[in-house]
């Protein structure tokens, strides 16, 4: 969890149970960017030599010099969990999984059905929203059906909504009973607070992302003390636009540009 948790959120506040975290982690994401969504095994470091990752703060938590400058953290709660076999990591109980396997049938069971869904299932997918792009008024199940085979079709979004239907219509609708519909089971006994930190060594031209597995509620003040002098140095290295006048912004730009 990157995010502060949405209350009113039923998923946010499944997932906020299910991790078990403490107040003080869920302070931590309050001052999260609001964009998170890179770091280790992410991106371009997908591959786990593309970053470093220590196990705690004794190790990362870099002097900012001429070396070292850091331009970018999010906090993230986690706990260590494990695929559940159960249910392949679908999170669906066996007659569910089973609908959802049999969208596509790649083991041939001859049970396929993403070119053979039914009236309700496309009134599902019309509410949404999700055939307006095709279709300007609702379509028939034979249509959709056409429409599926001769061009890109559905999505994964568009099998999703209608496995739901169709499990539903069926009766059978439900999560894994292991796994509570999750696709993973823990293997800790509580969650932890990591610390993905994105390091600059200008004088190298390169950059590390350090994945620090986790902060204790102690590390906190060296912490926050780091990203605050970080922030203050990536500041103080834009200050001078501050005194460029609005009005002569775009003629200044201009003539460096023509230098």
């Amino acid at each position: 969890m990157r995010d502060y948790p949405d209350m009113n959120n039923e998923n946010d506040v499944k997932q906020l149970k299910r991790l078990k975290a403490e107040n003080w982690m869920l302070g931590c994401l309050k001052m999260n960017p609001s964009y998170n969504c890179w770091g280790n095994y992410e991106d371009y470091m997908i591959e786990k030599d593309e970053g470093l990752e220590f196990d705690n703060t004794s190790k990362g938590l870099w002097e900012l010099n001429d070396y070292n400058e850091l331009v970018n953290f999010y906090f993230e709660i986690c706990r260590a969990s494990r695929p559940c076999v159960s249910c392949n990591q679908s999170g669906h109980n066996p007659a569910t999984k089973r609908i959802s396997d049999d969208w596509y049938d790649f083991g041939n069971t001859g049970r396929k059905w993403r070119h053979n869904i039914t009236q309700d299932e496309v009134d599902a997918l019309w509410e949404h929203n999700r055939l307006r792009g095709s279709f300007t008024t609702k379509p028939t199940a034979e249509q959709v059906n056409e429409w599926n085979k001769s061009g890109m079709g559905h999505d994964a979004i568009n099998r999703w909504i209608c496995v739901e239907t169709r499990a539903k219509r069926l009766g059978v609708w439900g999560k894994c009973e292991h796994c509570e519909g999750s696709g993973s089971i823990f293997t800790e006994d509580k969650a932890k607070l990591a610390l993905q930190l994105w390091w600059l060594h200008p004088r190298e031209g390169c950059s590390q992302g350090v994945y620090i597995k986790s902060v204790q509620r102690e590390d906190l003040p060296k912490v926050i003390e780091l990203l605050k002098s970080a922030a203050i140095r990536n500041a103080e290295r834009f200050a001078k636009l501050n005194s460029i006048p609005d009005e002569i912004l775009p003629y200044f730009i201009i003539d460096k540009l023509m230098d």
